[in-house]
């Protein structure tokens, strides 16, 4: 018995000697009684003659209060000090130490010693990028940085989020993602949907109007991007959103340059024509009906030549607002050319499409037109009306522009149907 307990002793110090941290086990007037290799290569430099005879003396200019602490320390057994970071100037770095001490009985204390430089430096880089993170947030102009949980729901707030768009706090922390969307009737994905392709592909793009604290709204680019933890398991995602505004108004701008007639504010007979395309290319895919119906204004030449243009384009002014007025919002209005209109009617058929004709027929021989002089007159304008029969598109146009010659041979003001 007593040579296994020699053994075990011995296998215990042995131990004790080859482990990689510092081990001190020293009395509580801090005289060491055991002290393996790594303590006292950790020690060594700071021994006043290489004397390591007493833990307090050695430790006073690392740990100055260590003495005191052991001292105070009234418990017969316990943690006295615990992973303690002591920075030891070396050169151009600092060494970094960690000190635990621990009362093992009533005058056995025990001391561990462990060079945690590296972990350190890592947590200072970490603490940096932090900083340095959580500064981009906080001052970046014209976008906005925030995290949400894996279910959408906001989880931080920063000064970014309320230059962008207003949001304090309070308005926003646990909202879902979808409150900027909310009472706008403008989300262009739902969140659900959003977050399910960022965590299957990294990171989703959005972009669409999105609402401000005061009840307005901006025109937002968002990319939300998946954040995997160290097992890569999704924990949340990060948002970044810009104020897409100006951008927007200008691409409105432009579109409206090359779609809209600037002075009728009826479609352009380029996009009048893609139109036309896109029926004819739905048409074939769903075999989904639609119309056409060409009109002309007549005796148009004569309202320029005895009124004058900027007459003229009154009544054609006048013409678009009753197309509009008369037709669905689907329907398409465009100025063909001239004092001719080209109307684009998804879904109808010859019999729908002859009633819609007939109301805007009716509809703008009751309208009255100011001329500048200060005239009042009226005008007509003659219809024609073809639905595809096998054809192609300039088939269509063919047929619906015979049919309003017809309609004016006929004595203007007048529908007609192609054959």
């Amino acid at each position: 018995m007593r040579q296994r307990k020699a053994v075990a002793a011995e296998e215990l110090l042995q131990f004790l000697y080859l482990t990689p941290v510092g081990v001190v086990k020293f009395a509580a007037d801090g005289a060491v009684d055991l002290m393996n290799p790594a303590a006292t290569a950790l020690l060594m430099p700071f021994a006043a003659g290489g004397d390591l005879g007493n833990l307090f003396v050695v430790m006073a200019a690392l740990a100055p209060g260590l003495e005191q602490q052991v001292k105070a320390f009234r418990a017969t057994s316990g943690s006295i000090v615990d992973q303690q970071w002591l920075e030891v100037p070396e050169g151009p770095e600092t060494l970094i130490l960690s000190l635990t001490v621990t009362r093992i009985n009533r005058d056995v204390y025990m001391a561990v010693l462990s060079d945690v430089s590296r972990i350190a430096a890592q947590d200072r880089a970490l603490f940096a990028d932090r900083e340095k993170f959580r500064a981009i947030f906080a001052n970046v102009r014209d976008y906005a940085i925030y995290t949400i949980k894996v279910d959408g729901g906001i989880d931080e707030w920063n000064p970014s989020l309320e230059r962008y768009a207003g949001w304090l706090a309070d308005d926003v922390l646990g909202q879902s993602l979808a409150m900027f969307w909310r009472e706008q009737g403008a989300e262009p994905r739902s969140v659900d949907d959003l977050l399910k392709e960022a965590q299957k592909t990294g990171s989703v793009n959005t972009e669409g109007w999105q609402l401000k604290r005061d009840g307005s709204r901006l025109w937002g680019d968002t990319v939300i991007t998946a954040l995997p933890d160290e097992t890569a398991a999704i924990r949340g995602f990060v948002v970044v959103s810009r104020d897409m505004t100006e951008r927007k108004r200008l691409d409105d701008a432009l579109q409206r340059l090359a779609t809209v007639d600037p002075l009728t504010g009826a479609f352009n007979r380029r996009h009048g024509d893609a139109c036309l395309a896109a029926e004819f290319a739905r048409r074939s895919r769903d075999n989904k009906s639609f119309a056409l119906l060409m009109l002309d204004i007549d005796h148009f030449k004569a309202v320029n030549d005895r009124y004058g243009h900027a007459s003229g384009g009154a009544v054609l002014n006048a013409l678009t607002r009753v197309c509009r007025a008369s037709l669905r919002s689907a329907d398409t209005i465009s100025r063909w050319g001239g004092e001719e209109f080209l109307l684009i009617l998804p879904g109808a058929d010859d019999s729908a499409a002859m009633v819609a004709a007939e109301r805007v027929r009716a509809a703008v021989a009751a309208t009255e037109v100011s001329t500048v002089d200060g005239t009042v007159l009226r005008f007509t304008v003659s219809i024609g009306v073809a639905t595809p029969a096998g054809g192609d598109q300039a088939d269509l146009i063919q047929r619906a522009d015979a049919a309003l010659y017809a309609a004016k041979a006929d004595g203007r003001n007048r529908v007609k149907l192609s054959a």
